[in-house]
This record gives C-alpha cells, structure tokens and sequence, in this order.
C-alpha cells in the first residue's frame, strides 16, 4: 500500500502544525463551488548525525496545491478534494516529483478515497515542523493517507482502509470517538484492528486528549497494543512488519505536548514522544522538540525548531539533532 471537516480543514492542515486551511474561491459552475488551496513552504535544516559529521542543507518538497468542489443537491452535500505535494521521486529533497496525498469523495458522513488513516485521526497534535519524524511515536507517526472508506456518526468516525498486510484477508479497521468540550477541549478514544504479516489478528487502543487553557494548549496521547508499529513509525524493520519469532509485537507509547501562545503573532511548543517495544531489542524511541513561530500576517508565517531523536528514521531521519528554519505561505 502508499504510505503515501474538520475533515477538509485538517486535510490541508500543515506540516508545521493545525493553523486554520486557507483558500482561494474560484467561484460557482453548474451549481458546484470551486476552490484552490494550499502552501508554499521553505525550510532549512542544520543537522548533526550521532556520530557523523553536520551538514545544512534546504529543500520546499512540502510545497502542495489542493482543488475543493463542494456541491448541494438533493438534500445532499458532495465534496470532492484533491491534494499533492512534491515529495515523490527521492524523498529527502534531491529531484522532487509530484506525488498523490488526498484524492477523496465526501457525501454527506460518509468518504471514500484516499485520505488520512482512522489511527491519524486517533492523535491530538502539537505544531511540528517536522514533516517526516513529528509525530513519530504516535499512531499518526508515519502520516500516511490509504485508500478507505469512513463514516462518522455522533461523535463515531468508522474506517475501512487498504491493509498494510498486501495478503491480508479482512482491511484494517478503526474506530474512533472524539468527545467535545464547550471550551474547545476534546479527548478521543481509538481502538485499532489488523492482519499482520504471520496472519494473526493484532488489536490495539489509544486515547488522545487536547485540554484547553485559556488560550493555550495540552496535548497527551497514549496507546497500547499490537500490531501497532505500522502505524507509530517505530518497531518497523524488514518483512515481516510487527512480527518477530512468528509472534505479534506489543507496545506502548505516550505523547505530551504544550502550545503557548503569545499574541496573535506568536506561539511556541514543547513536545516529548517515547515509545517501549517489546522487542527481543527492547527497543525505546524518544523524540523531543520545542519551536517558535510568528505569523507576520495570518497567511504568512515564520520559525525555527530544535529536535532531537534517539532512533533513525529509515534513510530519510539520522539519530541526533536537527534545526530547522523555515517560512511558509497559505493562499
């Protein structure tokens, strides 16, 4: 599989954090509204490997456009929503191609396509910069959208979604329920299902909670269970996925991050992310980061982040430090 509302407003969230989605309005044709949307985003980064030598280097691969038609008829609301951004190719920033990350149908409740994973949905985010490792440790930690279909219901989001296990018999399954707040807090409870690679079936559970503090925010999540790492971006090696000595691996991981906000300008975050597996390796992720951003106007932003990871990320996140500095334009 690619690993590569509300909904919509969180569909173009970005990288950078959950700043309200922007777009421009092309009009109305055949009774269908037309919009464009997107970003434009320029970040440099100073990283310094665990054991190899620093290096800066620059890239706007997470540069995307999306196209919104919303339509009204029959008593019905369709929303068609397309997006891509330019990570294809070579990931890491050398010969961008245009790659495919949204590409869904809304009617009414109910969507199918390609879009956000219901374990995505489990998390409540902190501002990261980070397009590849911020969330990592989280059941939002690969950020990968599949091919799905969902449907919410008082305050339920069901999802159905292409397996990660290719020869898989049943698709992945989510459950997810987000409890709302008068002051904007919420908590969300997930229970996650899948085949895994040996063919047996790994469940597991998390909660994610966002606590409003005047205008600041909390954010905790936890989760537990099996099967779990295709989805937190840690525990995942080689083939079999979550599997060692022919048995499901189990972990447990936890997430708390604090967004203080300024002004209407500014904020800033701290983050921290670990993560046990139960592992013959007994291995632990942690992850930490703290940012500040500015908006010099509301579609234009500026930042900087320090992070710092103990575990690589494939070929794409070295073990070590990195800073980030970047702006970034919302249209």
């Amino acid at each position: 599989m690619n690993y590569r509302n509300s909904l919509l407003a969180l569909a173009v969230a970005t990288a950078a954090g959950t700043a309200p989605a922007h777009a421009i309005d092309l009009g109305t044709f055949k009774g269908t509204d037309l919009s464009f949307g997107g970003y434009i985003k320029a970040e440099g980064i100073f990283e310094d490997p665990e054991g190899e030598d620093s290096h800066f280097y620059g890239r706007a691969n997470q540069t995307r456009f999306n196209f919104k038609t919303v339509t009204q008829k029959n008593g019905h609301t369709i929303v068609g929503f397309i997006e891509g951004d330019f990570y294809g190719g070579n990931p890491t920033g050398d010969d961008p191609d245009w790659r495919l990350r949204h590409a869904f149908i809304r009617i009414d409740d109910t969507t199918v396509g390609q879009t956000w994973t219901g374990q995505w949905w489990a998390v409540s985010y902190t501002d990261y910069f980070d397009f590849f490792a911020g969330p990592r440790g989280t059941l939002g930690g690969l950020n990968f959208r599949a091919p799905l279909a969902s449907y919410e219901t008082h305050g339920f989001r069901f999802s159905a979604q292409d397996p990660v296990f290719d020869d898989a018999d049943t698709p992945d399954l989510a459950v997810n329920y987000t409890q709302p707040f008068s002051n904007g807090s919420q908590v969300i409870f997930t229970v996650s299902g899948r085949e895994a690679e040996n063919e047996d079936y790994g469940v597991g559970a998390a909660i994610g909670s966002k606590i409003m503090i005047g205008r600041h925010r909390l954010n905790l999540n936890a989760h537990y269970g099996d099967g779990l790492g295709v989805f937190t971006g840690v525990g995942v090696g080689g083939a079999p996925v979550d599997v060692e000595n022919d048995d499901l691996v189990t972990q447990m991981g936890f997430n708390a991050g604090f967004q203080y906000v300024f002004n209407d300008q500014w904020r800033a975050n701290i983050a921290y992310t670990r993560t046990d597996v139960d592992d013959d390796a007994d291995t632990r992720y942690e992850g930490q980061r703290v940012n500040v951003v500015h908006n010099i106007l509301p579609e234009l932003e500026v930042g900087a982040e320090w992070r710092k990871y103990n575990l690589p990320f494939g070929g794409l996140i070295p073990e070590g430090q990195q800073v980030e500095v970047m702006a970034k334009y919302r249209f």
